[in-house]
């Protein structure tokens, strides 16, 4: 049985990336003095409220708020290595308390975020092939950053310790996007389209390429092992316009981004050589075992970047892949065969 992305996700066998950076992470030795001074993290109810009321002091807040009470899921402290996760098995919010409020008020419209597309349509499907999966799955990153985004913009003027704590995040580049497209054309749906684009030029970008990739080499692998063919898992190619249409709007239905196309060219749907490498090495067994083609999975349609800047495709890189395999074969069968004199 295929693992589903939540699934394959618990599994633990993989770097897991629910919102924001991870926590610098301290390996000296700490004396007892320190240890005392140590100030006590901060869990209580009290605080949660604290966070709520920041939340409803703006109108994204407000509406990620009542979401949230609309699906009847819980908001818990929880410490961890990130800032906080949505779990759609448990229906809750988890938030790291080590983090400052203002921190993990952004998080949670991020990660409600989440949960509110996971409500629009099924994310992260197995079923998707590789092109489908990719636009997806960056898709639902970018936007709830966008989202984020949107809530800081927001509270910059009545709290603008919110505001100053997300410039400096690794996400910054989004809210400049946002604040310089907004002072250009005065308009929040334009401004959140720019930010939801400029996700795809930061570097997080690519440690979601690896866990996809990786995701999809799973399934690829348990699918080229299972002795029933499982035709569904890896084929549909899903359409990025009705992805658009279904995540790219605000809780009010208004859309921010009409365009899906904009989601399909080379700036966007790109990997790099090394992920295409590893996806190509796990789909040419299921391929011949399922008559797959390049073209039924969408790889032509996927830009890989190479170290030097230069551009190719996912098939190309496959082609490269199966040629190399050949030519190993080929020296194994020829010094088996020196061998063998």
């Amino acid at each position: 049985m295929v693992a589903s992305y939540q699934e394959f996700m618990a599994q633990g066998s993989v770097e897991h990336f629910p919102s924001g950076q991870k926590n610098a992470q301290h390996h000296n030795t700490m004396t007892l003095s320190k240890l005392f001074r140590r100030p006590r993290i901060d869990q209580s109810p009290e605080r949660m409220e604290r966070l709520k009321k920041m939340l409803s002091e703006s109108k994204t807040g407000r509406q990620t708020l009542e979401f949230l009470e609309q699906k009847g899921s819980e908001m818990i402290f929880e410490p961890m290595k990130y800032y906080g996760y949505f779990s759609p098995d448990k229906n809750l919010v988890a938030l790291n308390p080590k983090m400052s409020d203002e921190d993990l008020a952004v998080t949670f419209v991020h990660e409600v975020r989440h949960a509110w597309q996971d409500s629009q349509m099924k994310t992260t499907d197995p079923k998707s092939n590789p092109r489908s999966f990719l636009v997806n799955g960056f898709l639902i990153e970018a936007d709830a950053c966008a989202a984020e985004v949107m809530y800081a913009h927001e509270m910059r003027e009545k709290n603008p310790k919110i505001w100053d704590a997300h410039q400096k995040s690794g996400y910054a580049p989004m809210s400049t996007e946002f604040e310089k497209t907004f002072n250009e054309t005065g308009d929040t749906e334009k401004a959140r389209e720019s930010a939801l684009l400029k996700w795809y030029d930061l570097k997080v970008k690519r440690s979601y390429g690896d866990t996809y990739v990786k995701y999809m080499a799973y399934i690829a692998r348990a699918l080229k092992k299972q002795k029933e063919m499982e035709p569904q898992y890896l084929s549909t190619n899903k359409s990025t316009q009705k992805m658009v249409d279904k995540l790219c709007v605000d809780y009010d239905k208004k859309p921010f981004m009409t365009d899906g196309k904009k989601l399909e060219t080379p700036e966007k749907l790109f990997i790099n050589e090394e992920q295409a490498k590893k996806l190509s090495k796990a789909l040419i067994p299921y391929m011949a075992k399922y008559n797959r083609t390049p073209e039924k999975l969408g790889l032509p349609q996927i830009t890989v970047v190479r170290p030097d800047g230069t551009k190719t495709t996912c098939d190309m890189i496959m082609q490269q892949v199966k040629d190399e395999q050949k030519l190993n074969n080929a020296l194994k069968a020829m010094n088996n065969k020196n061998q063998g004199r």
